[in-house]
């Protein structure tokens, strides 16, 4: 997410822009094997910072087609609301706790205006995930800050030079163009909050991006607190670089910051756990390439040992917050979205390609290391399988939401989103290291017949179970949820899924896994 700070002048610092000067200790680098339950505190929390003013992510065609995290949903022009809620259904099924929109600021620059996160705010109540995924507010403050006051002063939008925060005027650019924005357009209910405490990250206080720090950040830091209470009733919970630290050591008084993050810095950390305050906060990401410089930033992915890895040595270990770089951050392949494992052309997109073994790996990873990596009700949709077959052809739209040999429709279906239709003969969906809370488990799958005597069977790790009938559902857009059945597996474990339509007839929008 940081190609948002990136101007040529700075292709010899720009390795910087994904980590912060000071980092702590990698821990060590110990896997976990792969079907083990991982161990998180319920009151840990996972989060995921979330680009939201990317017009080529929301609309397409995407901007860096040779990047690898490439995403298996394709936008659809003119659709924006469409990208938003197949996002927020892939952030239901990562389990996360909170989402931070990469916040750069809105003026002069209003391209990340805060007030576009409505957008992404509309599609979590039209998912009914107001509950589950709330918002923190993440400062991309190189951009907000820096980038912002330089454009305004008729140097551009970029850096050097550094943000002059000791100048109480600039500190509009934090609050009135930035923070209260964001409190304007997000509600109390929607926030995420440490100790009842809206959630504030902010990203750098290095000095090549905040000049005049020492004594000064500490008091616009004040500032933020004295105005948010004033604004909103409430005192910000304020999560600070360690390079805040260096750079004002005043910040490190009572009443300044809470809690401290070290990002992360490649090419040899991929995670970091600062602790402060008695506090411990963790920074991962799942992969990372700045075409800038490469190869000096890379860090390989390996196969999701990388992620997990990370995952283990900061939500694992008991980090109070994790938050994880960047769930839609293909431009920089640190992404944690549904991959495309299929060309445009039709062709394979193999693991070489796209840095991930499965499309649903990275969210499955995350669900793992979240506080319910086991819920009582998973639900899974049909048009985000891993991988599909048995079909000879597509709806008439080619490459319509993924690449490939599948019918792909928008959905009348109750909660919006996508349905697969125009299913054929045999025709087939699968999904890996899906997690079954009790050793009897229910898949219950919502469909829409054509008519009588339509069949479809489940396979468990390549067992098939016996076919069952679908109700006959009034037309193939009247939907019913149907119960398959008890599926016998020991509990807490995971396993891999294959829906088969035996003879078609069908629509299909998605199917939990239930306890009963």
């Amino acid at each position: 997410m940081r190609r948002t700070l990136i101007v040529s002048a700075l292709v010899a610092v720009t390795w910087f822009s994904a980590c912060s000067k000071k980092s702590a200790k990698t821990p060590d680098d110990e896997q976990p094997k792969p079907d083990t339950p991982a161990k998180v505190d319920e009151g840990r929390y996972l989060g995921v910072t979330v680009g939201f003013q990317y017009s080529a992510q929301l609309t397409g065609p995407p901007t860096y087609p040779n990047m690898q995290n490439q995403s298996m949903y394709n936008p659809e022009i003119g659709r924006p609301d469409l990208t938003w809620e197949s996002w927020t259904e892939q952030l239901g099924q990562s389990g996360v706790d909170f989402i931070c929109p990469n916040l750069t600021g809105s003026t002069p620059n209003p391209n990340g205006s805060p007030v576009k996160i409505v957008a992404i705010l509309n599609a979590i109540k039209k998912q009914g995930l107001e509950s589950k995924i709330k918002f923190a507010l993440f400062d991309d403050n190189a951009a907000s800050w820096t980038a912002q006051w330089n454009m305004a002063n008729g140097r551009g939008y970029g850096y050097p030079p550094a943000f002059d925060i000791s100048d109480e005027a600039n500190w509009r650019y934090i609050y009135d163009h930035n923070y209260k924005l964001f409190y304007e357009t997000i509600p109390d209910a929607n926030r995420f909050k440490i100790n009842g405490r809206p959630v504030i990250i902010i990203w750098t206080g290095n000095p090549y991006f905040v000049d005049n720090g020492a004594g000064n950040i500490s008091r616009a830091l004040t500032y933020v607190r004295q105005k948010c209470k004033a604004d909103f009733g409430f005192n910000p919970y304020i999560v600070l670089n360690g390079d805040f630290f260096d750079t004002d050591p005043s910040v490190a008084s009572a009443g300044i910051a809470d809690a401290k993050h070290n990002w992360f810095g490649p090419p040899s950390t991929s995670y970091t756990l600062g602790s402060w305050n008695k506090v411990n906060v963790g920074v991962v990401v799942p992969q990372f390439q700045n075409p800038s410089v490469p190869p000096q930033s890379y860090l390989n992915p390996d196969h999701g040992r990388l992620f997990e890895n990370g995952l283990k040595g900061t939500a694992g270990r008991g980090a109070l917050l994790t938050l994880c770089e960047g769930f839609t951050d293909y431009e920089e392949d640190a992404a944690m979205w549904r991959a495309a494992n299929i060309n445009g052309d039709g062709t394979e997109r193999p693991y070489a390609q796209s840095g991930y073994d499965y499309p649903n790996q990275r969210i499955n990873l995350l669900r793992k290391y979240s506080r319910d990596p086991f819920p009582a009700v998973f639900k899974l949709e049909a048009e985000g399988s891993d991988n599909f077959g048995g079909a000879a052809g597509g709806n008439g739209k080619a490459n319509y939401y993924r690449n490939g040999n599948i019918a792909v429709y928008e959905t009348n279906d109750a909660m919006g989103g996508h349905h697969v239709g125009s299913i054929q003969a045999g025709e087939w969906f699968e999904w890996l290291d899906l997690p079954f809370k009790d050793a009897s488990a229910h898949i219950k799958l919502r469909v829409a017949t054509s008519g009588a005597d339509r069949c479809v069977h489940v396979e468990i790790d390549g067992v098939a179970l016996p076919a069952k009938t679908l109700p006959a559902t009034g037309g193939l857009q009247t939907w019913t949820t149907f119960d398959y059945g008890a599926i016998t597996n020991p509990a807490k474990s995971y396993h891999k899924v294959k829906i088969v339509f035996e003879n078609g007839g069908a629509n299909f929008n998605w199917f939990q896994i239930t306890g009963s």
